[in-house]
């Protein structure tokens, strides 16, 4: 029986107007993929209001501009929407500690209570059997064989997340013998913590 029988997660992504949310910087854009039984299944996306002017620099990267943003949603809407379909679901991420920041603060602007569901890190797990280097979302995907979104879109960079989660996932099962979701948080996060830049 694989680790993922009978289990239901949540992939989720940001964009952003800058790198940190302690320098004012907020969501401009979320998403996330649920993934149930081993195969993506409802997704949802939205952008949302920042409160500030969104830099040029950040719309270079994702194209998204105050112009679309201006009747977006306000963090205690899209917040709201987002952390009940949160619930207590696993979640995975690409690169946690960047999203995880501005979930927190997206969450706190909107009156929400904070996460504390188990967090698995696809980047980690990419780490675990490839080390550091060339494991950014597109180039992992790509090296797998697996389809590329849409870059530095919410919504493209779910999918992405959760079809490369469901392959490192088995390759975890198959070739390390993990055995549960828990394993592979844990492993993913001790991974992460470990080849963090200092």
């Amino acid at each position: 029986m694989s680790l993922l029988t009978g289990v239901t997660l949540l992939a989720i992504d940001t964009e952003t107007t800058g790198m940190t949310p302690a320098n004012g910087d907020r969501v401009v854009e979320v998403a996330y993929v649920s993934i149930r039984e081993g195969s993506l299944a409802q997704e949802w996306s939205s952008l949302v209001h920042p409160g500030r002017t969104i830099p040029p620099d950040a719309s270079r990267v994702h194209g998204i501009t105050d112009a679309m943003v201006a009747g977006a949603p306000k963090p205690a809407e899209a917040g709201k929407l987002l952390r009940d379909a949160c619930g207590s679901l696993p979640l995975v991420f690409h690169n946690a500690p960047f999203d995880l920041p501005f979930l927190r603060a997206l969450f706190t602007d909107g009156g929400q209570p904070p996460l504390a569901n188990p967090i698995i890190d696809t980047l980690g797990l990419a780490r675990g059997l490839g080390g550091v280097g060339g494991n950014a979302l597109g180039v992992l995907a790509q090296r797998m064989g697996l389809p590329v979104e849409t870059a530095h879109r919410a919504l493209g960079d779910t999918r992405t997340t959760a079809r490369l989660f469901l392959r490192l996932a088995e390759t975890w099962e198959r070739d390390k013998g993990v055995r549960s979701l828990d394993e592979l948080a844990a492993v993913s996060i001790d991974v992460m913590r470990t080849t963090a830049r200092r």
